[in-house]
């Protein structure tokens, strides 16, 4: 096996070419039940999501898509029967496969800028920019392609069987280090994300994995649900369903890092994706492409620049310092002139969360979340502060009917009145994380003391927030939720769970109906049973919310003409792995 991988990647290292062309031509080397295999793979500048003809002498005989691709070898999507059928006896078979990136244009470099210090470590990575960095410098067992699709990444392959998911690591893939990924390290990936002090809505899914409680809690050494069976291949098994698991793996909780004492020193965070880190200092962090002959990464170099505010950014873009700049639920930033660039404006999944803690005591049968909901008016934020950079959550707002109509006006009084004994501060924390809620959170300041409850500000960084003091301290907080994806589990579980409080939220709230609707919603594998569920807990969390869901920010990005290739992600920042410079 060994003598073939090294013939074909030596016949194939022969065959690259430097010519301008959109297309690669390579041969069918293996038709399976249900997909078939290339001979040419990333160095080629093959992606997933590519689509392929293929021939036989000379006639169209099948096409598709690209599912996976490595260095030297790539695979199709699943193929039809009937299309398998067709070509499985033939010989001889040829492919064109159709490039998203034109050879032409590759190379050049962006900068690009950032407003708060980037956590690139799996269990760490929690804001947006944290999430468009570690894009480009990790990979994990799975990713979405771009369909956003779920597919294979690092294992190159996978099986499920009842509870367990086996991954075949894929043998070509390597960390920057030059040192091949394998299932020790997978296992590490998992232990830290189980270990972190502080679990993200992106990593708190590996509670689910059997036995990481019990080695979370240090009452075990090890996983007892994560299983070495050699060096490349690991087997997972989960506590019970978890239809959910796939969609965690594939985001930013699921990226595999080396464990430690195998990598060179230097500080730097090391990974597997197609750019690495060239240098990193408090002003900034520079990455490249990882490897000489990488054709997956389509830039020479990307530059993020650290900045104090967005119009300062502004400004620099608009004397041609930047190329891009991303505004994530903000007005556009000052100073941009509307020549010379384009704009695009996506709807997130994400929802700016204002959370009331359930221990006090006026947060009783939720009077003051439920108050909360009809004094601040949703739609004021965003037309005045977001300047439109927004819109509402109308199926997890309480107060509004079917039709994003307001109703029962007068009920702040109502709810406040029902509370025996309101304290006259109240403190607010406000995720310093994220700069545009600050103007948010003044407006929610005004709006307490215009009922005579004064607000106590705090800007602090909830990633690092201890416990202790988020039960005792916080009264109110207001932050982000960004879940990895749409279903349900991933939205609904970290921002409410209360097994969770102190970690993806600070809620507190133990409704025990609510908890036994996000357990059975979690488990359950049926799709239209999971559906009734999620609508019923949406429906319950918007009669009775532990926390008032203020709006969902749109990305805004705005760039030069001539960068293509980057994707605004519904989870709210950019993709940036496919960006290049067009050549005119």
């Amino acid at each position: 096996m060994r003598i073939f991988l090294a013939a074909l990647i030596l016949a194939i290292q022969s065959s690259l070419f430097a010519g301008t062309q959109d297309f690669v031509d390579c041969d069918v080397i293996v038709v399976k039940t249900d997909v078939v295999y290339f001979d040419a793979g990333s160095a080629m500048g093959i992606a997933p999501g590519e689509t392929f003809d293929i021939f036989y002498s000379d006639i169209l005989v099948a096409s598709g898509k690209i599912g996976w691709a490595d260095k030297y070898i790539s695979r199709s999507e699943e193929l039809d029967i009937e299309t398998i059928a067709a070509i499985y006896f033939d010989e001889g078979l040829k492919a064109r496969i159709n490039l998203f990136v034109p050879q032409a244009n590759r190379g050049g470099y962006l900068s690009i800028p950032y407003l708060t210090d980037l956590n690139l470590e799996p269990r760490m990575i929690n804001t947006p920019e944290d999430k468009m960095v570690a894009r480009l410098i990790h990979r994990g067992l799975l990713t979405r392609d771009i369909e956003n699709q779920i597919v294979p990444d690092i294992a190159g392959t996978f099986e499920v069987r009842g509870l367990t998911y086996t991954f075949y690591i894929n043998p070509l893939a390597e960390f920057h280090s030059g040192r091949p990924v394998e299932a020790s390290d997978v296992a590490y990936s998992f232990e830290s994300l189980a270990l972190s002090p502080k679990l993200t809505s992106a990593g708190c899914y590996v509670l689910a994995i059997k036995g990481a409680e019990e080695f979370r809690h240090r009452t075990r050494n090890e996983i007892s649900g994560i299983f070495l069976i050699n060096r490349k291949t690991i087997s997972v098994t989960l506590k019970e369903p978890f239809p959910a698991f796939e969609e965690y793996l594939a985001g930013p909780g699921g990226y595999i890092i080396p464990r430690p004492g195998l990598e060179p020193p230097g500080g730097n965070v090391v990974g597997a994706g197609n750019y690495k880190i060239k240098g990193r200092n408090p002003d900034g962090l520079t990455v490249e492409p990882f490897g000489e002959d990488n054709t997956s990464a389509y830039l020479d170099s990307i530059s993020f620049v650290r900045f104090k505010s967005l119009d300062e950014a502004g400004l620099s873009f608009e004397l041609g310092r930047l190329d891009l700049i991303t505004a994530l639920g903000e007005p556009p930033p000052k100073f941009v002139s509307g020549d010379g660039h384009t704009s695009m404006t996506t709807r997130t999944i994400c929802a700016a969360v204002l959370g009331v803690n359930g221990l006090r005591d006026y947060q009783k049968n939720l009077h003051f979340s439920k108050a909360l909901t009809y004094l601040i008016d949703r739609e004021t934020i965003i037309r005045v502060i977001l300047g439109g950079s927004g819109a509402m959550a109308n199926d997890l707002t309480f107060g509004y009917d079917d039709n994003g109509s307001f109703v029962n006006p007068d009920s702040v009084d109502r709810y406040l009145n029902a509370i025996v004994k309101m304290p006259s501060t109240v403190s607010l924390y406000v995720d310093s994380r994220h700069p545009s809620l600050f103007n948010v959170a003044r407006y929610i300041s005004g709006q307490l003391q215009s009922v005579g409850i004064k607000v106590k500000e705090k800007k602090v960084d909830l990633l690092f927030l201890e416990e202790d003091h988020t039960r005792s301290d916080i009264d109110l907080y207001l932050d982000y939720h960004s879940p990895v994806s749409l279903d349900p589990d991933c939205v609904l579980y970290p921002l409410y769970s209360y097994s969770l409080s102190g970690q993806t939220n600070y809620l507190y709230d133990k409704d025990e109906a609510l908890s036994v609707f996000l357990s059975k919603l979690r488990a359950e594998t049926d799709p239209e049973r999971r559906e009734m569920l999620a609508a019923g807990l949406i429906r319950s969390v918007a009669e009775e919310p532990p926390a008032v869901v203020l709006y969902q920010p749109f990305l805004t990005t705005i760039l030069k003409a001539d960068v293509s290739g980057l994707r605004p992600l519904e989870e709210g920042y950019l993709d940036l792995r496919g960006a290049f410079i067009e050549n005119k």
